[in-house]
């Protein structure tokens, strides 16, 4: 067996050893863009080689150029001769999951989380791989929004409800009577649409953790982030129980497009509805549309087994919900995590099993 070191993502991230049948997980790392965080992080991976005496022969990181994990991979594999594995985020979110579960064989796995470097080059995270005979592929994604400024617009969430604003109302924003837009002010807004206009800093995104935020702004009037998931969780918490009705989506030739959902989102805010009543059907829409996914699936390839992995999947509405669509479909068998995280915490794990795949073991 070859003896594995899997370096996790970047923020709250751990690394993982196998050596034989053993798995070593470390402690958990905040953010390895902080200095002092990415010095512990490198020392105590050298710590844990040198007491251990163990030589990496694959050594597996995350897929993103600019991630402190994948440079430290590369340096450690100059020194100790090791291959260097470069695995897609979100399919190690879906073989931790396997993992998890002790599943092999053919499945759909459903990743959604804030961020992970696509195999295009754009920012993926709301992504369904297909394992159906062969390695993980991307069968459907949540349609490519602009993300303006980058990584800033994880904090400055506004730039996101504008961003799914322009789509939906492909760039009429005057169409819209909205508290939220007042709130934003003409001037930001602008700037934003002429950032998108000119394709100046606007990375394209599938992210479901940046949906949730431009969501949070619409509809809880949140301009910005705190703390990383910090408006999904108060969306999750603003929900009115007993909620039955879900917005309208359109999937077409593997995207999945939520432009409908946010203009139906527009018109309840005008017309009054409750905010913990539009954060249900929001909620729900998202549970409906990985149900279908996962039928549509079962249709044409005969996928019996679906995972769900990824940050989003700690909102426990949300988990409750598909669980509820799963139960009641005989011929679909619905898995979570249990042992690992389903958010980067479990990812160090999935690259281990990324990395056995390649070695053939």
């Amino acid at each position: 067996m070859s003896k594995i070191l899997a370096l996790g993502a970047e923020n709250k991230t751990r690394f993982a050893v196998k050596d034989g049948e053993k798995i070593f997980l470390s402690d958990v790392y905040s953010d390895l863009s902080i200095v002092s965080v990415l010095e512990s992080y490198e020392k105590d991976i050298r710590t844990y080689l040198a007491e251990t005496g163990m030589k990496p022969e694959i050594i597996a990181c995350d897929a993103h150029p600019a991630y402190h994990s994948r440079w430290i991979a590369e340096n450690l594999s100059r020194e100790y001769a090791s291959e260097v594995l470069f695995v897609q985020h979100h399919e190690a979110h879906i073989l931790s999951c396997m993992a998890d579960n002790n599943i092999t064989g053919d499945v759909l796995g459903v990743a959604f989380d804030g961020a992970g470097y696509g195999n295009d080059g754009a920012i993926w995270g709301g992504e369904f791989l297909l394992q159906n005979g062969a390695a993980l592929k991307r069968l459907n994604h949540f349609s490519y929004v602009e993300q303006p400024g980058g990584d800033i617009a994880s904090r400055e969430i506004w730039r996101m409800a504008v961003s799914y604003l322009n789509q939906a109302y492909s760039g009429k924003l005057e169409k819209i009577c909205s508290a939220v837009l007042n709130g934003i002010g003409k001037e930001k807004i602008c700037a934003i649409l002429d950032m998108i206009s000119k394709k100046i800093n606007v990375p394209l995104t599938s992210s479901v953790g940046r949906l949730f935020d431009a969501v949070s702004c619409l509809v809880l009037g949140r301009i910005k982030s705190d703390f990383e998931a910090e408006c999904a969780i108060l969306l999750e918490k603003s929900i009115v129980q007993g909620v039955n009705d879900y917005y309208g989506y359109e999937i077409s030739g593997g995207s999945i497009c939520v432009s409908k959902m946010i203009r139906e989102i527009i018109r309840d805010m005008e017309e009054k509805i409750s905010a913990g009543i539009v954060s249900a059907k929001f909620h729900n829409t998202i549970g409906e549309i990985i149900f279908d996914i996962a039928r549509r699936t079962n249709k044409e390839f005969g996928i019996t087994k679906v995972l769900v992995s990824g940050g989003c999947f700690q909102n426990k509405y949300l988990m409750e919900y598909v669980e509820k669509k799963f139960s009641s479909e005989g011929s679909l068998k619905l898995y979570k995590h249990n042992k690992y995280s389903p958010s980067d915490l479990g990812i160090a794990i999935g690259q281990i099993v990324y990395a056995e795949r390649v070695s053939g073991e």
